[in-house]
């Protein structure tokens, strides 16, 4: 009777290897896969009862794969996923991928080595030729605020691009037209739709964008203060700003204050994410409301069913960000900032 040795010395791969085929329990090369397989059914292997029985049990579970749970905007995402697994009866299985692709990697081989056939995955560093190998191993993994057309039907997200450009149409309707765009430092879809829609605003509005009006930092609080510092040295000339997320705005607003500079009198900002924080900074601050709490919801809910039926139809899961108006937006005064410096 064949090993599992001998089907690896067969295929030339690591018994590992032939384990992770066998269980499903990580992602494994298409090539590979296929050589381990053949290997099997050359040599007639046959596993062990008792062990095909176990890996065959349903596992109640759902994965996530999440970015910096320590950001709001992921804790949303992990708080409306958990909402959704909880009536549904089923445990949530939590990774953080880091914003790192091979920490994302390894989050989604630890999800499936802890049997989640159902998960959501919010993942921005993996490209799209990894994910889809990944979505061809597993049937009920849906993506989160990220799409890719070969796997639409099972992406959910919102459009970044027109949320950033009516949040800019906004400021110019208000009388802006020196406009900065403070962003994130990551080559991400959510920072290129966004600064794409920046832009069409602008072009929209016959408005010339200065090289030195987009500034490009970390997506966190410290990164929206030290945009503050860039802003005040490179354009002190702009009225208001739209930036990559709320966390990023806070930092932006502390910055300035520490300059003596006044929101909304002096320069107004718009967010975006609408995250909790948002309506408690002082002013409140004025931002684009991203659904990621109905997305969360929507995307595992999707992931369940897919793994409940099989069934998953042709269709878009798109989501649209809205205006919040709050207190961080004014018309501008006729003063620019540089005669304040």
């Amino acid at each position: 009777m064949a090993t599992i040795k001998d089907v690896a010395q067969l295929a030339g791969v690591s018994t590992a290897t032939v384990s992770r085929v066998i269980n499903r329990s990580a992602y494994v090369e298409p090539v590979t896969l296929e050589r381990v397989e053949k290997a099997i059914k050359s040599l007639n292997y046959q596993r062990d009862a008792r062990a095909t029985a176990l890996a065959s049990r349903s596992n109640n579970t759902l994965g996530l794969l999440t970015g910096n749970l320590a950001d709001p905007f992921f804790a949303l995402i992990a708080k409306h996923v958990e909402e959704v697994a909880r009536q549904h009866g089923c445990q949530l299985v939590v990774v953080s991928g880091g914003h790192n692709a091979q920490r994302e990697k390894e989050g989604l081989d630890f999800l499936i080595s802890q049997g989640c056939e159902a998960m959501v995955v919010h993942s921005k560093m993996l490209d799209d030729s990894m994910l889809l190998r990944y979505s061809a191993q597993l049937p009920a993994m849906v993506l989160l605020n990220r799409t890719i057309p070969q796997i639409a039907n099972r992406s959910v997200w919102v459009d970044n691009r027109k949320g950033a450009a009516e949040s800019v149409s906004y400021l110019i309707a208000q009388g802006h037209r020196r406009i900065a765009c403070v962003t994130s430092d990551l080559p991400i879809e959510d920072r290129t739709d966004r600064l794409e829609g920046y832009r069409d605003a602008m072009q929209q509005a016959n408005l010339v964008v200065e090289p030195n009006w987009i500034i490009n930092q970390n997506f966190s609080e410290h990164g929206g203060e030290l945009a503050g510092e860039q802003l005040l040295s490179q354009c002190p000339e702009v009225t208001a700003v739209v930036t990559f997320n709320d966390v990023m705005a806070a930092g932006l607003m502390a910055s300035l204050h520490s300059h003596g500079l006044h929101v909304p009198n002096d320069i107004s900002i718009v967010g975006f994410d609408d995250v909790l924080l948002a309506r408690y900074l002082y002013p409140r601050l004025s931002t684009m409301h991203n659904p990621i709490d109905e997305m969360s919801s929507h995307a595992a809910t999707l992931a369940l069913k897919l793994k409940a039926t099989g069934l998953n139809p042709p269709s878009e899961h798109q989501f649209k960000a809205t205006l919040v108006e709050r207190q961080t937006v004014a018309s501008p005064r006729k003063a620019i900032l540089v005669e304040k410096l």
